[in-house]
């Protein structure tokens, strides 16, 4: 077994564990918190591509001439996985800015309604990208390695140019500006709230220090997220670049780069949202927090102001944080 094939397997081994215990959790605590309809989506994603996309790809001939039926099924079943994940991930970033960013109350707005609307319309989003190259616009293809078939990263005419450009900008750029801005947005309002924690209560105060540990803990998660993201996904954007804006043969080193980092997406993924995360549930699920947006001149401002935010941030908790 040569070692494209042995890295690949190991790969679908572990996504498909791990997205598999995932969902047995995720399935589990959905009653408890909403906001784990979005992880299940997101572990369906990852294991809809694995078993459908990546296993396939292990029967596809090496010396193969032409792109066969199987190989373009398994194209399109690594394209439609992945494009729902990007979306699916973006919606998550941008839900915790919105959500965060408002006054809002679990009786105005029904979560669980709203997460699954956004699972839908990303699963929708996901497979309109995926379907266009078995209609023509743009195509699977065999890709220079000949191990395994993609989108065409070769375009011969303006309408494979123009899908190239779009899915860069879609699927890639305007993603990762969203997720930087939301991740960012929401790190500084926590670092408000700390603020706050600090100036009315001191820096040894107990829930001061523990708005601490949790301003960290979420940093580290953002951080943690932007970075996975562009790893994972950033060698298709160049591919893409390359391919629609040069005449630069691609090269295979990075075709196989590309494949395989953006298949490590599907392990990445459980980790990131639901073990990592499930941990950090556990220790800060009991946790009350007495936040205020903003410090008023006079105490019955600073009380209205507390009595608003512990509601807003209580929910946020609940929803985000188990």
């Amino acid at each position: 077994m040569d070692g494209v094939k042995f890295t690949l397997i190991t790969i679908i081994s572990v996504a498909i564990f791990t997205n598999s215990v995932s969902l047995y959790f995720l399935f589990k605590k959905q009653k408890k918190n909403n906001y784990v309809i979005l992880c299940i989506n997101l572990s369906l994603s990852d294991l809809l591509q694995s078993i459908a996309g990546y296993i396939p790809a292990l029967f596809i001939d090496a010396k193969l001439q032409k792109a066969t039926m199987l190989c373009k099924l398994s194209a399109f079943f690594i394209a439609f996985p992945s494009f729902t994940t990007i979306a699916m991930l973006t919606s998550m970033a941008l839900s915790r800015m919105v959500l965060l960013s408002t006054c809002f109350h679990c009786n105005q707005i029904n979560y669980k309604i709203l997460f699954r609307k956004i699972g839908f319309i990303s699963w929708i989003y996901g497979f309109i990208w995926a379907v266009f190259p078995l209609f023509g616009f743009s195509s699977y293809t065999l890709e220079g390695t000949h191990s395994r078939c993609s989108i065409d990263f070769s375009p011969k005419t303006i309408a494979d140019k123009v899908y190239l450009i779009m899915i860069v900008a879609f699927g890639f750029l305007i993603p990762v500006m969203s997720i930087l801005i939301s991740c960012i947005y929401t790190a500084k309002v926590m670092r408000s709230k700390y603020k706050f924690f600090y100036v009315t209560y001191g820096k040894e105060n107990v829930e001061t220090k523990r708005y601490k540990e949790k301003e960290k803990k979420a940093f580290s998660s953002f951080v943690l997220m932007v970075t996975s993201f562009i790893i994972c996904w950033s060698p298709y954007a160049t591919i893409g670049c390359l391919s629609a804006f040069t005449l630069t043969r691609i090269p295979k080193w990075l075709l196989h780069s590309a494949a395989f980092l953006g298949k490590l997406s599907a392990v990445v993924n459980p980790f990131i949202y639901y073990w990592k995360d499930g941990l950090f549930k556990k220790r800060f699920t009991s946790t009350t927090w007495n936040a205020s947006y903003f410090i008023s001149k006079s105490q019955q401002n600073i009380e209205d102001n507390q009595k608003n935010s512990r509601g807003a941030l209580r929910n946020y908790m609940n929803v985000f944080c188990g």
